[in-house]
C-alpha cells in the first residue's frame, strides 16, 4: 500500500519536469520576459479563482498525489501543480510562440487525455465535474490568454489592474499555503478550524484584500503601503477575535504582511514598469 501511494506522485513529478522544460524554452524564446511573467501569473490567478469555486466550495473533483497525509491538503497540492504550473505554462507557451487554433486544440486534447489517464490510475477523481468541461474551458482559456496578452501590449489600464490583482493574490496564496502547510497559520470556522474550512476562508480573504492592495500600491507610495498593511492587520484582528484565524506565533503575521507588501511592490514594477516608462506610455497615448 505504501509503494502504491508513493507511485501516485510520479505522474505529477514527470509532468512537472516536462512543463518546467517547456517553461525554460518559452522564456528563452520570449522577447518580453517581464510581460510574460505577468501573463503567466495572471493566468494562474484566474485558475486559482476557478479552483476556489469548483474545488474548495463545491468539491467538483479530487487530486490524490499522496504527498501529504491530510486528504484536503494533498488534493489542494495537486490542484496547485495543475492550476499554477501545468496549464498556465502551456498557455504561455502557446501565446509566446504564436501558435494557432490547431495547436490550442492539440494541447487541450492532451490535457483531456492526461485527466483520463489520471482517473484510470487513481491519482484523480471527478465528482460532479466532467472531463469535457476541462477540455472546453482550457481551449477557451488559450484563446483568452492571447487576447489578454494583446491588451497588455496596448497597456490597457483595466487589464493591467486585473493582472496586478491576480499576480498579488496568487503570490499571497502561495505564501499563505506554505505557512499553513507547516502549521503556522490556519483559517476556518470555529470550533473546528479544519483544512476544508481553511481553503474556503483563506482564499476569499486574500482575494478581497488583494483588490485593495492592487488599487493602492499601483501608485507605489509609502501611504499606499501603509493602507495595505493596515487593512491586513484589521482583517486578521477581526478574524482572530472571532476565532476564525489561528496563529502558532503572532510574529508570523508581520512576516506574512512584509512578504505580501514587498512582493506587491516588485510585481507592480513588472506590471506597470518604472515611473519613466509610465510617463512615456501616457505621452504616446495622448498623441
Amino acid at each position: 500500500m505504501r509503494n502504491k501511494k508513493s507511485i501516485n506522485r510520479y505522474p505529477f513529478i514527470i509532468l512537472g519536469i516536462i512543463y518546467f522544460i517547456l517553461l525554460i524554452i518559452t522564456f528563452y524564446k520570449s522577447k518580453d520576459r517581464k510581460r510574460h511573467v505577468v501573463l503567466l501569473l495572471n493566468y494562474a490567478g484566474f485558475a486559482y479563482i476557478f479552483e476556489y469555486f469548483v474545488v474548495a466550495l463545491f468539491d467538483g473533483y479530487v487530486y490524490k498525489p499522496n504527498f501529504f497525509k491530510q486528504k484536503k491538503v494533498d488534493s489542494i497540492f495537486g490542484a496547485v501543480w495543475s492550476q499554477f504550473f501545468y496549464v498556465p505554462v502551456a498557455a504561455l507557451f502557446i501565446t509566446v510562440f504564436g501558435l494557432g487554433w490547431k495547436m490550442k486544440l492539440l494541447f487541450s486534447t492532451l490535457f483531456l487525455l492526461i485527466e483520463r489517464i489520471f482517473i484510470k490510475i487513481g491519482v484523480y477523481k471527478n465528482k460532479w465535474w466532467k472531463t469535457s468541461y476541462t477540455f472546453l474551458l482550457i481551449l477557451l482559456s488559450f484563446f483568452l490568454n492571447d487576447k489578454w496578452n494583446q491588451q497588455l501590449i496596448k497597456r490597457n489600464p483595466f487589464y493591467l489592474f486585473i493582472s496586478f490583482t491576480n499576480t498579488i493574490q496568487v503570490t499571497w496564496m502561495n505564501i499563505l499555503y506554505i505557512f499553513a502547510l507547516f502549521k503556522k497559520v490556519r483559517y476556518g470556522i470555529p470550533p473546528f478550524l479544519s483544512w476544508k474550512e481553511h481553503f474556503k476562508i483563506a482564499p476569499l480573504n486574500v482575494f478581497l484584500i488583494s483588490l485593495l492592495t492592487a488599487w493602492w500600491i499601483k501608485d507605489d507610495s509609502v501611504m499606499a503601503k501603509l493602507k495595505s498593511l493596515l487593512v491586513m492587520i484589521v482583517a486578521d484582528f477581526i478574524l482572530r477575535k472571532n476565532k476564525m484565524l489561528k496563529v502558532k506565533r503572532i510574529t508570523y503575521l508581520p512576516i506574512i504582511y512584509f512578504l505580501n507588501i514587498k512582493s506587491a511592490s516588485i510585481l507592480r514594477k513588472l506590471v506597470y514598469g518604472d515611473v519613466n516608462s509610465r510617463i512615456e506610455d501616457s505621452v504616446s497615448n495622448t498623441r
